[in-house]
């Protein structure tokens, strides 16, 4: 379990480029103490940086260099493919695969699995929030960090995906927003100070779906044609679409039936021993991404 790395700061615009950009091109230079002057901004920022490249599967930890007190870092195989297709982030399905990674990876980004896996109100406060988290931390019998410890880490979590009503007027060129509101999954209301999670139906690309389902069942990638999986293992599994994208089992059936509509072939509706269930080809996370990327520039194309 963690609780920190962020430094408090939530992505901002540009930050995981710079980073990706860093590894790509001068990997040492990730491994210098120096590392923030390189990135162009402060040294809590830069662990930041560093922070959320590992834990959006972005980037893995490298080479210890001797004498250096931080290692160096390389991009995984889901960090080459987003450089390749999106070293930019400009399109929306990488961040909804960055958000799936981020609740997929409880070692790393503990308060972000145990949030969407686990308390998945509907209606909350913040310190309804902080209780519900320092309980499931109980109950796993680790020791429990300091509320302020926590506080924080649900703080960044909270400031990263919700938009605020009335809206605030932020400047857009202070470059501090985080990305991950555009997924339109939390709201604040600032009058009341409660949040609510948005388990409405979402445009969710087919192969953004089929990703989230690969990451959940890791099975799926070892099997050779197509999968049933039942409608409610799909919204109750850890890091499954039912969590990751905020549906209940209503919603996520109509998400489904949507990508059925638009002639995906991969992933439909299907009937199980009474039971709606959705039939998946069986592919491995790097499968659908790379379906994904495929996706758009054929879209891109067609315009």
């Amino acid at each position: 379990m963690k609780f920190s790395g962020h430094e408090t700061f939530q992505v901002r615009e540009g930050w995981l480029h710079k980073g990706m950009q860093l590894i790509v091109e001068e990997p040492e230079k990730m491994g210098d103490e120096l590392v923030a002057d390189y990135l162009g901004v402060g040294r809590n920022m830069a662990r930041s940086i560093r922070h959320w490249l590992l834990a959006t599967e972005l980037a893995k930890p490298g080479q210890e260099l001797t004498g250096r007190r931080l290692s160096v870092m390389e991009l995984t195989d889901f960090g080459k493919q987003v450089w390749k297709y999106d070293p930019y982030f400009l399109e929306l399905g990488t961040w909804w695969m960055l958000h799936v990674n981020l609740v997929c990876n409880s070692k790393v980004s503990t308060s972000w699995a145990w949030f969407f896996n686990n308390f998945r109100r509907p209606r909350f406060d913040r310190s309804v929030c902080l209780e519900g988290l320092k309980r499931y931390i109980s109950m796993a019998r680790r020791k429990v960090p300091s509320s302020s410890t926590l506080d924080r880490d649900l703080g960044c979590l909270l400031a990263s995906y919700s938009r605020t009503v009335p809206a605030v007027f932020v400047d857009p060129e202070d470059g501090a927003d985080s990305p991950f509101r555009e997924l339109g999954l939390l709201t604040f209301y600032k009058g009341s100070g409660y949040y609510q999670m948005n388990q409405a139906v979402k445009a969710i690309p087919s192969a953004i779906f089929g990703y989230a389902l690969a990451k959940a069942f890791s099975d799926l990638g070892s099997k050779k044609t197509k999968e049933d999986i039942l409608i409610g293992d799909a919204v109750r599994k850890p890091g499954g679409p039912g969590s990751v994208f905020c549906l209940s089992a209503e919603t996520l059936f109509e998400v489904v039936s949507n990508i059925e509509s638009m002639n995906r072939k991969d992933i439909s509706i299907s009937g199980l021993a009474g039971e709606r269930a959705i039939r998946t080809k069986c592919k491995l996370p790097s499968e659908w991404s790379e379906n994904f990327y495929e996706q758009v520039a054929g879209e891109v194309y067609v315009k």
